[in-house]
């Protein structure tokens, strides 16, 4: 854990020392074998106020798979309510240095319209659209472009923000979320690096798409193992060390 006097503590500390000034913190989906407080957000709450001048980025934002999402419940040590709470318990507000990132999260999110937008609603209301960074985790699930396609297309229902509160899940939100929140927790200039892409393999390619549709050849077939029960039969197969 961050907060953990003999280890988190000291390397916080180190990493400032070294001028490391951002910190990736896997929070949620609790992985096997290991105990899964080390897993839970409520660590952030306690060491982002300590080290303002050091961002947090929380990976997966504490969301749990086998953890049903709906709105946020203060009495919650689950999920992405974990994470929520730590921000709320420790006011460190829309404009702090504390990340949600949403790898693996949104892969899981996009076939459950209704926890999705708990999700997104939940973060969106209490640490803002310009504290929300992209992830895919397509190193586990091949090519990312139906999480971009769905994520592009998915809108949080008028109902909800008017019962719940969440803010729409704007166009320019999801600009933000999909790319520009990351080159400015980075530092990267994005108009710089848009200018030094535009003749590379990629960008030529939606060059010739457009140019002739025919040549789209969409595919979103996910490698790998599909179920849980391949993915264990993987893990057996290559000794518990996936990869």
């Amino acid at each position: 854990r961050l907060d953990d006097e003999a280890i988190g503590i000291p390397f916080i500390e180190k990493a400032r020392a070294l001028n490391v000034k951002r910190i990736c913190a896997h929070k949620g989906l609790s992985q096997f074998g290991l105990d899964p407080s080390v897993s839970s957000a409520d660590d952030i709450g306690i060491v982002a106020p300590m080290f303002p001048d050091v961002d947090f980025l929380v990976y997966h934002s504490g969301f749990e798979v086998n953890v049903k999402e709906g709105p946020y419940d203060p009495t919650s040590m689950q999920g992405v309510d974990t994470l929520v709470r730590a921000v709320l318990d420790n006011d460190i507000g829309k404009q702090g240095n504390v990340y949600a990132e949403l790898g693996s999260t949104w892969r899981f999110l996009m076939t459950q319209p209704d926890a999705a937008a708990h999700v997104l609603g939940k973060l969106l209301l209490h640490l803002g659209e310009d504290r929300i960074l992209w992830g895919t985790d397509s190193i586990w699930y091949g090519t990312p472009q139906d999480q971009i396609s769905a994520f592009r297309a998915f809108e949080i229902p008028q109902g909800m923000q008017e019962t719940y509160g969440y803010p729409p899940l704007t166009d320019e939100a999801k600009a933000k979320i999909l790319g520009l929140n990351g080159a400015d927790v980075y530092g990267i200039d994005v108009e710089a690096t848009r200018c030094a892409i535009q003749e590379d393999d990629i960008a030529l390619a939606k060059l010739a798409i457009e140019e002739d549709p025919s040549l789209r050849r969409p595919s979103y077939r996910s490698p790998g193992p599909q179920t849980r029960r391949e993915f264990l039969h993987y893990l057996k197969l290559h000794e518990d060390h996936p990869g």
